[in-house]
Order: C-alpha cells, then sequence, then structure tokens
C-alpha cells in the first residue's frame, strides 16, 4: 500500500544543505496543504541535529536520517542501494531529487532499480485531485511545455532544476526525526574518494542583475564581461556558449542550467526558445538586443532593441566609461 508520502532527497555539502533540495521541500508545502499528503525529506550521513532542524523548517513534516559515514560522501552503488531499500519497504507515493550533477547520476539508477518511471529537469510541479504529480517539462526544442505523468508505477519519480521555485521558511514548524542504520555490509565501493574540494561558484538564482549572451555575440563573452564590471551585474550564458565551451557550464541559463530572478536581465544575442526563456520567466525587468526583428526573445521581454550587439554593447561600455 503506498504512502500518502512525498519524499525529496536532501543534497548537502557537510552542513550546508543545497538550494534546490529546499526549493523542492517550498513547493511542496504548497501542494501538500489541501492533499493531506506528509512531505518527507532523506538525509544521508552522518548530519548534525541542526541541519535536520532546517530540513524541517524548511517544509518537511518528517525527516528521515539515513546514518552511517560511508553515507558522508556520495556514491552512486551506496546511495541507490540504501534509497532503494527504503523506498521498497515505505512505499511513498513519490521520490524527487535536485537535478545536480550528483542528483541526475543518481536519480536515473535508482529509477530502473525501483522500476518506475523518471521525469528529468521538472520546471513545473503541480497536484491532481487525486494526488497525481504533473511534471511540467520544455520539449521539441522548447517549443512546448510537456506535461509528464506516471499513473501506474510508483513512487514517481523526477528531478527538479535547481532555482525553479521559492524556499519557504518556518522557524516555528514542528517535525518528525527518525533515525535509521542501514546494513551497508555487501556493498563495496568501486569508487573511493582520495581527496575533496569544493570550489563555490557564483550562484546565478541570487543575482539582483544578470546580462546573458547568446549566439549572437559571436563567441566572445570579453564585452560581456566588461559590460558587466561596469554595471555591477553578473554573467550568464546560453546552453550553445556553454556546449562549445566559450563560457563555463555553471554560468548556463535555461532548462539544464539556472533559473534567473533578477530584478534586471539584460539578453544579448538570444534567439528564445523555450529551453531558455524558462530560465528567465520569474525576472523582473528584461531588455533584449537582437539583430532579428522577428526574434521570439522579443515576446518574452520588456524591452527590445533591434540591432546588432557587437556594435551597440562597445558603444555603451565606451559612454558608461565616459561617465566615470
Amino acid at each position: 500500500m503506498t504512502r500518502k508520502e512525498i519524499w525529496v532527497v536532501v543534497e548537502r555539502i557537510d552542513d550546508e544543505i543545497e538550494d534546490v533540495s529546499l526549493e523542492i521541500l517550498g513547493k511542496l508545502t504548497v501542494l501538500a496543504k489541501s492533499s493531506g499528503y506528509k512531505i518527507v525529506g532523506i538525509v544521508l550521513g552522518t548530519a548534525k541535529e541542526t541541519v535536520l532542524r532546517e530540513v524541517i523548517r524548511y517544509g518537511a513534516d518528517r525527516v528521515i536520517l539515513l546514518k552511517h559515514e560511508r553515507l558522508n560522501e556520495y556514491s552512486n552503488d551506496l546511495y541507490s542501494k540504501v534509497l532503494f531499500d527504503l523506498a521498497s519497504s515505505e512505499f511513498p507515493t513519490a521520490l524527487l531529487i535536485g537535478a545536480t550533477y550528483y542528483g541526475r547520476d543518481l536519480a536515473g539508477r535508482l529509477a530502473a532499480r525501483l522500476r518506475t518511471g523518471l521525469t528529468a529537469n521538472a520546471i513545473n510541479l503541480e497536484m491532481d485531485e487525486e494526488g497525481l504529480l504533473i511534471f511540467g517539462v520544455p520539449a521539441y526544442g522548447g517549443k512546448i511545455m510537456a506535461e509528464i505523468v506516471c499513473e501506474r508505477a510508483r513512487p514517481q519519480m523526477s528531478t527538479v532544476r535547481p532555482g525553479t521555485f521559492t524556499k519557504v521558511y518556518d522557524r516555528d514548524r514542528k517535525g518528525e526525526t527518525v533515525e535509521l542504520i542501514p546494513d551497508l555490509s555487501s556493498v563495496q565501493d568501486r569508487v573511493r574518494v582520495i581527496e575533496r574540494k569544493v570550489t563555490k561558484s557564483k550562484d546565478l538564482t541570487k543575482s539582483e542583475r544578470t546580462i546573458v549572451g547568446g549566439n549572437g555575440i559571436g563567441g566572445d563573452i570579453s564585452l560581456i564581461r566588461k559590460l558587466a564590471e561596469l554595471t555591477n551585474s553578473d554573467v550568464g550564458v546560453t546552453r550553445p556558449l556553454a556546449d562549445k565551451g566559450i563560457a563555463p557550464r555553471e554560468l548556463q541559463v535555461g532548462t539544464t542550467g539556472y533559473s534567473l530572478k533578477s530584478k534586471l536581465t539584460l539578453i544579448l544575442g538570444v534567439s528564445g526558445s523555450e529551453h531558455f526563456t524558462s530560465g528567465i520567466r520569474d525576472c523582473g525587468t528584461v531588455i533584449s538586443i537582437d539583430i532579428d526583428k522577428e526574434s521570439e526573445i522579443f515576446n518574452h521581454s520588456d524591452y527590445c532593441v533591434v540591432g546588432d550587439v557587437s556594435e551597440i554593447v562597445p558603444a555603451v561600455i565606451k559612454k558608461l566609461e565616459e561617465k566615470r
């Protein structure tokens, strides 16, 4: 019998919880209000009590701690094993994971072991009257927004893109904590972590002002970086630029990158596919510059400038430098 529970695998680095896990919890608190479903946070490793309390304050009704030192470092073998065992005995109705590097790696193998469906990189989440989750994912090159459901198999599974939802914090929220010690004696580590170095890249979901470049900038982001420096903005790029290695992957905006919430967003030389525009839907003022007057990006912008980015941006930079 499936429990009326929705599980969220809580990703963390030491005592710092990844924002995407808290964002998923926040969205679920809204969905669960009228559905009667309980939200359960799954924490792996030897987490401190303060971490467990934060998971509750951000939306969990219950926290299950799978406590074992071998789970402090991510391992696909170990994580998929303990989560499979737990889900096979507890029968949750759904299991959600952040679409991070480790989340994507884990979700596929876990879904296969559970013999259930998996939606990837959801950017919307709704629930019908019967408790069936509806995952929104851009499809056909971003031309449509597909609604995906898993009607029969359980648990319903999906990875959720970071920055998609809003965190909801309630310091007085109460919840239950359950501690379990999984049996890992039969699992051998095929990968051993020798050294771990954590580098934090800029979180574009927290940017106040962002300048995003696409193919129309001609493959050179130096001008964008200069403009960003002069306007105290952060830099983002579309997926094609990240795929070509012109900019690092952590600057990517769109379905498989960041979802922006900037108060001001300047978009340069971007055509405007759904894969990209899904990442700017929560922005404040959007200004776009593109040489094509029929560009789709103008349908998602507050102010539209038709012109050559390679001519306009240097002129703007010159004016800003003169004012300085």
